[in-house]
């Protein structure tokens, strides 16, 4: 007999029917229901950017409810079939069931495959561009700020109202608001408020997130804590980063970002975070080693800069490593800087290696202790006085860049030195390491959920002729159980994997679920079908 085509065909177009509803009718509970929105933080969107976000949000709906849908058409289907005793009519004309499964296995590889293409491209790729979406129009942003009760938030604790605002034509980028009204809030408390007739605003699209700038003019506020009213002319706030509609994770990463970082931990943000403050450690110790070597030779340090010379005297110097600096006895010093010669006695001086980017704008500072201070025209004492920031040696800057990120990991810190090296070094590994398990139990989770549908589609149809599931209920039934079992291993497993001690077993029990059920599948097909 040859190859039942018409049939196929029927299957094929009774279960795309089914298919085609049941995803429609999920995805547009799942979307328009919150599942999806509920991710994103909505509360700083405009009502016009809602609904271009609802049009993104679609595929991330059709993406986890394909699979499911798969499932339901193939028990209905075949539920229904073999309820009808189709299947009795098809054996006694010699065809074999196990040939009817070809639309199932269709379905179940087009299902799979949708849903590998929408969980490692589509979505990250939309998951980037919702910020952009977001923040494209600053000025649309703003006007929908202004008329909200809490106005905009201009940085941390800092909310502030206009009466009217505009947009510089030559940059749209940067806003001036007119008769602001501002408050500072700390733990939900009001520390500060007052008013400001401009307010310039700069935003910034450069980084890997967005941010804003914020400089007031001519302010006027009142200070609780101080219990005073002050006028300036001009109070500048620092940029903070604009609030992302979804946070930058690892599960929005496309699956060749996933194998990027998965190759080059560092390169992800909490990690680069970890590896600049572990460079930091490093890049202080190679500083404050070079400036105990200048010391050794003739007890003396020399730090000159473009601005300045300083020469630092004592007989006795102590490394401190709970302040990561150089602690001096008996010090006394000379400096001249902008053309004035100072002299200094003091009992103690500490020197220190600012840490912000330690290989580009990072400075020495001395702190001296119980100091007496001699200029051209007079001699004073002071209990505390700074000499600084003085610029790192252009040598010193330039070994501090040549350090490779494996030689900062294998380095071993010397306690003697600076002991917060091996602090920075143990975050930076645990970071790394810890990433790179997120990233692989990331791309099983996603392998794991698209190689899914395979099988549960495959056992819903036979599950439905076992049963004869032709009812709504009975292949709602057969749907859930075994989709609910895959689901619990999926998550179960990729949970298990972020963690060091669990993380093979998290891997093995992601895909046991699947392999259980392609066992079942193989099982049910090869004994219970031929009876």
């Amino acid at each position: 007999m040859g190859f039942p085509w018409t049939l196929q065909r029927y299957i094929f177009r009774e279960m795309g029917k089914t298919f085609l509803l049941t995803a429609a009718a999920m995805t547009i509970v799942l979307g328009l229901g919150g599942g999806v929105m509920n991710m994103i933080k909505l509360g700083e969107v405009t009502p016009g950017q809602l609904f271009r976000l609802l049009a993104l949000m679609i595929p991330v709906s059709v993406a986890l409810t394909l699979p499911i849908a798969a499932l339901f058409s193939s028990a209905s289907t075949y539920g229904r079939i073999s309820a009808d005793n189709e299947l009795v009519a098809c054996r006694s004309c010699g065809i074999n069931l196990h040939v009817l499964f070809l639309p199932t296995l269709v379905l179940s590889l087009l299902a799979g495959i949708v849903t590998f293409g929408f969980t490692n491209f589509l979505i990250p790729g939309m998951a980037k561009n919702l910020d952009e979406l977001v923040g494209a129009d600053p000025s649309s942003m703003i006007r929908h700020h202004l008329k909200k009760p809490r106005g905009i938030k201009l940085g941390k604790g800092l909310r502030a109202r206009a009466a009217d605002f505009a947009v510089d034509p030559e940059n749209p980028n940067r806003i001036a608001l007119f008769d602001v009204t501002f408050v500072e809030l700390k733990a939900d408390e009001w520390v500060r408020f007052g008013m400001a007739g401009t307010v310039d605003l700069l935003f910034d699209r450069s980084k890997e997130k967005a941010q804003i700038a914020a400089r007031m003019l001519d302010v006027s506020f009142f200070d609780r804590e101080s219990n005073q009213f002050t006028d300036v002319e001009e109070k500048l706030f620092p940029r903070n980063d604009l609030p992302r509609l979804l946070p930058y994770e690892i599960k929005f990463l496309t699956l060749g970002e996933l194998m990027f970082h998965w190759k080059n931990p560092e390169h992800w943000p909490p990690v680069k975070k970890k590896m600049a403050k572990l460079r930091g450690a490093y890049g202080k110790r190679i500083a404050l080693q070079n400036i105990v070597k200048d010391w050794q030779s003739d007890h003396s340090i020399a730090l000159n800069d473009t601005k300045s010379a300083t020469i630092i005297r004592s007989e006795n110097a102590l490394l401190v490593p709970r302040d990561g600096g150089i602690e001096l006895h008996d010090v006394s010093i000379d400096e001249t800087a902008d053309g004035i010669h100072r002299q200094f006695t003091a009992d103690r001086a500490l020197i220190q290696v600012t840490q912000s980017d330690i290989t580009t704008d990072s400075d020495i500072d001395v702190t001296l202790f119980d100091v007496e201070i001699r200029d051209s025209s007079r001699t004073y004492r002071r209990a505390r006085e700074k000499i600084g920031p003085i610029q790192i040696p252009d040598d010193v800057r330039e070994e501090m860049q040549a350090v490779s990120t494996s030689e900062m990991l294998l380095a071993s810190a010397d306690s003697k030195t600076n002991d917060v090296l091996a602090v920075a070094r143990d975050e930076a590994i645990t970071a790394r390491d810890e990433t790179v398990r997120r990233i692989i139990g990331t791309i099983h989770q996603r392998f794991a959920f698209s190689a899914s549908a395979l099988v549960l589609v495959i056992l819903g149809a036979i599950l439905g002729i076992v049963l004869r599931g032709s009812h709504t209920v009975t292949a709602f039934g057969i749907s859930f159980v075994p989709s609910l079992l895959v689901i619990i291993t999926i998550v179960t497993g990729r949970q298990m994997s972020q963690n060091l001690d669990t993380h093979i077993a998290g891997l093995v029990v992601m895909w046991a679920g699947i392999v259980f059920v392609a066992a079942l599948d193989t099982w049910l097909l090869t004994r219970v079908l031929r009876r």
